[in-house]
């Protein structure tokens, strides 16, 4: 690396290695990570960056700019036509662009204060108007959202008046779904979907009873509130309104979470450790028949939320091997010896959660 005359500071930096990250699917934490993003490059026809580069460049920086054609590399990588170009989007404050993932909110904006203040109809107002809007505008507002709920004293009325709201429900409750549940009384937000299915429940209504409790689910298991963590498994588990035919049409995301924390609610339940085990092959095997139906991202997803749940179940080893022979393929994408790691080390490279590529943990 040396000093060249181009515009580079640690913003633009961190920014890149964010975005690298975002296309990857994977974190950029140690040289098997910056090996991996090494053979890519060269594999795709970027060009040649070595592993002791691209470790300086984002685990060891010493301050110095690096060349050129290192970050021309890189920038291309990610869809850029050079570092300028990269730069001047990156830094422009009213430039719109869906890639950017570290310039946050100014939660001192009119967003926050209609939030903070409880000034429900311009932000009625404002949510409508966003029905017009394409995926990607809608998920950056949705960003914008998460930001200022963060920020918020009492996020609690907004939750109250805006569940219904079919922006703040797609957006910023489901397809922005935090599972490390950073925003102040998170759990609220879910407690206020349905509590109950109507005899007459049509499918949109069941997949927000699924998502919902589910995710509630996994928060009070994950958080050591077990009565809570039982009441909620009985809505789920115990209720005779629906069956696995009613469950097929529903949405990848709540379809296999409510498969997985099953397992969670069995240890709950006080079954034997012969009828948790006959259930995870049982899961296992739906987890192989699935595999080659659907994309690479709702495939980390299956992976994701099975390692899971079993990891935190204390399932027994060797069921931990049967699910990675499952997902061979996809560890093959991943940097190298990863797949002889414990499942705790495996599961940041398959997390799916698109909040937690634009909002990671620090």
């Amino acid at each position: 690396m040396r000093n060249q005359h181009f515009p580079f500071n640690s913003f633009s930096l961190l920014e890149l290695k964010s975005q690298l990250e975002a296309k990857l699917r994977f974190p950029i934490s140690g040289k098997p990570d910056c090996a991996k993003l090494s053979d890519i490059l060269l594999i795709e026809g970027f060009g040649s960056i070595s592993v002791t580069t691209l470790y300086r460049l984002f685990i060891n920086y010493n301050g110095l700019i690096p060349y050129r054609h290192t970050i021309t590399v890189l920038v291309q990588y990610i869809g850029y036509s050079s570092w300028e170009n990269y730069f001047e989007v990156i830094n422009n404050e009213h430039e719109f662009n869906f890639k950017i993932i570290n310039k946050q909110n100014n939660t001192n904006g009119l967003l926050y204060h209609c939030i903070e203040q409880e000034a429900n109809k311009p932000l009625f107002a404002y949510f409508e108007s966003l029905a017009e809007k394409d995926y990607e505008y809608q998920f950056k507002m949705g960003l914008d959202v998460f930001d200022c709920l963060m920020k918020v004293n009492n996020p609690r009325p907004f939750f109250s008046t805006f569940i219904h709201n079919d922006f703040v429900k797609n957006y910023v409750l489901e397809f922005l779904y935090d599972p490390a549940s950073r925003i102040k009384d998170y759990n609220y937000a879910y407690e206020l979907y349905p509590n109950t299915l109507k005899p007459s429940y049509n499918e949109t209504e069941l997949q927000d009873f699924v998502f919902s409790k589910s995710v509630l689910f996994r928060y009070y298991f994950l958080s050591g509130q077990m009565n809570k963590a039982i009441n909620i498994g009985k809505k789920l588990y115990d209720q005779k309104t629906f069956d696995k035919k009613d469950l097929e049409p529903l949405f990848i995301y709540p379809k296999m979470r409510y498969s997985a924390y099953k397992i969670w609610y069995l240890i709950l339940s006080d079954k034997s450790k012969t009828d948790i085990e006959e259930y995870v092959l049982k899961l296992l095997e739906y987890a192989k028949n699935v595999h080659t139906s659907i994309d690479p991202q709702h495939v980390k997803m299956v992976f994701h939320c099975i390692a899971e749940t079993m990891y935190f179940a204390a399932i027994d080893n060797k069921y931990f091997l049967l699910l990675k022979n499952i997902f061979k393929e996809e560890y093959n994408m991943l940097p190298e010896k990863l797949f002889d790691k414990s499942l705790k080390n495996t599961l940041p490279y398959f997390e799916p959660n698109g909040l937690l590529y634009y909002r990671p943990l620090q």
